[in-house]
C-alpha cells in the first residue's frame, strides 16, 4: 500500500463521514414563539426547510411561516399528508399555514415532489390555557408582508399560468425561427433543391 493509497482512503472515510453526520446527525428544532396564543415560527425555504426540525405544544394553534427564497419547482408546494394541509408557497414570498395539532405525535412535511422533507414534533400539552386573544378556531390574520395558505396558492396558479404563457411564446418564436431552416434542409434532401441561384 503506497502513500496515495492511504491518503485516497483517509479522505474517502472522512468524506462518508461528514456525509452520515449531515444526513444523520442531530438536528435543532426551530425556535418557536407565542404571540397572541398562536405558536409561530419561521421556516426558510432555500433548497431545504431551515429549520427542518419543529416542536411545538399540543393543543395551541400553529403558524409554520414559510418563507420560500427561490424559484425551483420543486418547493413550490408544501404537503403535511398525516395533518391532510397542504399550501402552494410562491416564489420568494413568505406564507403562512395553519395547522391545529390536537393530538401528540412527529408529523412529517414534505416538498410537492417528496424530495425535501421536514419533522413536525407535537408534544403533550404541558396543563397550562393557551394565552388569550386567540380568534375562534384558532386563526390569526398573518403579520404584514405575509400571504394566507389560500393567498398563496391563489398566487401560485397565477405564476403558473404566466410560466405557461411565457413557455407558449417562446414554443412559437421557436417554431417560427426553425421553420425556414428545416423547410430548407427538407427541400435540398427530399427535392435535390440548391439554395443558391443558377450562377452563383
Amino acid at each position: 500500500m503506497t502513500v496515495a493509497d492511504v491518503i485516497v482512503i483517509v479522505v474517502a472515510v472522512g468524506l462518508i463521514a461528514v456525509l452520515g453526520w449531515y444526513f444523520f446527525g442531530p438536528r435543532k428544532a426551530g425556535t418557536v414563539r407565542v404571540e397572541g396564543g398562536v405558536q409561530r415560527v419561521d421556516v426558510t425555504v432555500r433548497g431545504g426547510y431551515s429549520p427542518n426540525l419543529i416542536k411545538v405544544r399540543q393543543g395551541t394553534p400553529v403558524e409554520l411561516v414559510f418563507d420560500r427564497q427561490e424559484a425551483g419547482e420543486c418547493t413550490s408546494r408544501v404537503v403535511f399528508p398525516d395533518l391532510k394541509v397542504g399550501a402552494g408557497l410562491p416564489a420568494h414570498t413568505r406564507t403562512t399555514v395553519r395547522l391545529s395539532p390536537d393530538r401528540p405525535g412527529t408529523y412529517g412535511f414534505a416538498c410537492g415532489m417528496n424530495m425535501i422533507h421536514g419533522t413536525l414534533v407535537v408534544e403533550p400539552a404541558d396543563g397550562r390555557a393557551p394565552e388569550p386573544g386567540v380568534a375562534p378556531g384558532g386563526e390569526a390574520a398573518p403579520s404584514a408582508g405575509e400571504t394566507s395558505a389560500e393567498d398563496a396558492e391563489a398566487a401560485d396558479i397565477a405564476e403558473r399560468q404566466a410560466e405557461i404563457k411565457d413557455l407558449t411564446r417562446r414554443v412559437v418564436v421557436g417554431a417560427g425561427l426553425t421553420a425556414p431552416v428545416l423547410f430548407a434542409v427538407m427541400a435540398h434532401e427530399l427535392f435535390g433543391a440548391d439554395g443558391c441561384p443558377a450562377g452563383c
